[in-house]
């Protein structure tokens, strides 16, 4: 099986039609197959967060302590502003990190979803000079659930998973803060900050990981199928005001949102 630098074996199919049959086949996937998935679209790029690239640009090494404090002092200017507050009442700490997160904050919480499809779309939806990378992470290595609720303090959170010193990641699903969160499916993972060749997200064994790498060639033949067979393209993803905005700006042409 080909190796990468980053996730050691990966799958790389040579055709659209071979990587869907691969998705839902149990010889690869094996036994129960709940993972959660991401979708780069460069393959070189390692499992790093915002949060863990925005301080990278301080050109000093990112610790945990010095995510923690970042976060910190992200979580109090933003509820100096009144983002905490919410048709539902006061978000909770995670629930405020999510919702900055959609709207482009950086934070240490990496986007995966429940869907591979949707992950699927974005390893797909750009730079096809490039290959990009689905990865799924089997949730039997992974601490925590879908659909249940967290609304435990920051401090609480970070310093447990600190303190027990954890090789795998977390996940938590955020409520329906956003219309992107329930359209995207949206899982997050977060751990505290380690160095390994897959990046600074806990992830105990590479043999945890499926990855299929996607050449840019197949990107958009997948994009096609995405879009003609599951609905899945930029205004389903993104069905709030910005979304629309951006899929109808100059960047594409006029009739790129229409199935036909």
């Amino acid at each position: 099986m080909p190796k990468s630098s980053a996730f050691g074996n990966v799958v790389r199919p040579k055709s659209a039609d071979e990587l869907f049959s691969l998705l839902v086949s149990d010889s690869l996937i094996g036994g129960r197959t709940v993972r959660m998935w991401r979708g780069q679209e460069n393959s070189s790029w390692q499992l790093h967060s915002t949060a863990y690239r925005r301080l990278l640009l301080s050109d000093k090494p990112v610790t945990e302590a010095e995510i923690q404090r970042y976060e910190v002092k992200l979580l109090a200017r933003a509820t100096h502003r009144g983002f905490r507050s919410s048709d539902t009442g006061q978000l909770s700490d995670l629930e405020l990190l999510a919702r900055l997160q959609h709207h482009g904050a950086a934070t240490r919480l990496m986007d995966f979803t429940r869907s591979a499809m949707v992950a699927l779309w974005f390893a797909t939806r750009a730079a096809f000079d490039v290959d990009g990378m689905l990865i799924g992470v089997h949730t039997d290595h992974l601490g925590g659930y879908e659909g249940e609720p967290n609304a435990k303090s920051y401090e609480e959170i970070f310093s447990s998973l600190v303190k027990y010193d954890l090789k795998h990641s977390q996940t938590w699903e955020p409520s329906a803060v956003s219309a992107r969160v329930a359209a995207q499916q949206s899982q997050f993972l977060y751990s505290p900050i380690v160095s390994l060749p897959s990046g600074s997200l806990a992830i105990e064994k590479p043999e945890h990981l499926l990855c299929f790498e996607i050449s840019g060639e197949m990107k958009g033949e997948v994009q096609k199928v995405l879009t003609s067979l599951f609905g899945i393209h930029h205004t389903s993803l993104f069905p709030d005001l910005d979304g629309f905005g951006y899929a109808n700006s100059f960047r594409f042409e006029q009739y790129a949102n229409s199935r036909w």
